[in-house]
């Protein structure tokens, strides 16, 4: 449970980061890119190896991550334009609820199967990132809800006024496809942890493989970061790269011991907890430090939240 708490708490802090990054009004996109670039080189001096090794990485390890570098990225870009068309609390709902995706994977493919216990947490989950995610609930919390449940790598605070329902079936649509994107990261993290993490026939350092994954999302971070300057003008100020750093050495925190305490920990445990645990944690650091207001269901939702970590982790 220690790797699992260290992941949580990283991910907190990262929702923390982009809180006060919002109130500088820093380019999103590009503080995504310097994050992503942080992470990479602290992948790359941590793995620990020849460079030239990097060259005889096994192509399913090397697909894996770059898979995920796109999902990364990708999901940011589904999460922006699904709260344009839906609003944030579906958005942050539809993101969060893709837990399911890896706990049946898991079940489906490695036969690791939610006890009656895990079984009621798992539910109870599900049910306290529904009224966590109503309009009104913390934007902390729905910051925390979007992240992807191995990194929080897409925390845009994009808070704000939800403009309710999606209003054409092009929102409903963004909302499956994010659904399926948030869940497809667990996914390929935990099938890089059964094929190439530690114990497996060709092990392969977590650094090695977070390498390749921060960098491909950082190539496709900063492309757009150029293209946007290119077409616009306007380039990111010298406060995005302390704040990029900064977020970056958090971010790869969050992935790496989110990848350790997968390999220790069971699916049906480690997904819903580590999401559960996150939205819990926002949603309360909401309310103490920045004063942000709960309605009704989002306190129902953190009694909730509370119960389903209690049975998950017992």
């Amino acid at each position: 449970m220690g790797f699992l708490a260290l992941a949580v708490a990283c991910s907190l802090g990262i929702a923390v980061v982009f809180k006060l990054a919002e109130r500088r009004d820093l380019d999103r996109t590009a503080l995504l890119a310097v994050n992503y670039a942080a992470a990479a080189a602290l992948a790359l001096a941590l793995q620990g190896a020849d460079p030239a090794a990097l060259a005889r990485v096994a192509p399913g390890a090397v697909g894996l991550g770059v898979a995920q570098g796109v999902l990364f990225i990708g999901g940011f870009w589904l999460f922006s334009k699904a709260i344009r068309e839906a609003g944030v609390g579906l958005a942050a709902g539809a993101m969060r609820l893709s837990v399911v995706d890896p706990v049946v994977v898991s079940w489906a493919v490695w036969g690791e199967a939610p006890t009656v216990w895990q079984g009621l947490g798992l539910a109870l989950a599900g049910a306290a990132f529904v009224l966590l995610a109503r309009p009104g609930g913390s934007p902390a919390a729905a910051v925390a809800a979007e992240a992807p449940a191995a990194t929080a790598v897409a925390a845009t605070a994009v808070a704000g006024t939800d403009p309710g329902p999606p209003q054409r079936s092009g929102g409903v649509l963004l909302l499956g496809f994010l659904f399926l994107s948030g869940g497809l990261v667990d996914v390929v993290m935990k099938a890089f942890q059964k094929g190439f993490g530690e114990g497996s026939a060709a092990p392969l350092p977590t650094p090695t493989f977070l390498l390749f994954v921060f960098g491909v999302a950082f190539a496709v971070g900063a492309a757009a970061v150029v293209a946007t300057g290119v077409r616009t003008g306007r380039w990111p100020g010298p406060d995005v790269a302390l704040w990029g750093v900064g977020l970056g050495v958090i971010n790869y925190g969050s992935a790496d011991f989110f990848v350790r305490a997968i390999s220790a920990l069971p699916a049906p445990v480690a997904f819903p907890l580590n999401s559960v645990s996150i939205v819990l944690g926002a949603a309360l650091i909401g309310r103490l430090v920045w004063g942000e207001r709960l309605s009704r269901a989002n306190a129902a939702g953190l009694g909730l939240a509370a119960v389903a970590v209690a049975l998950l982790a017992g």
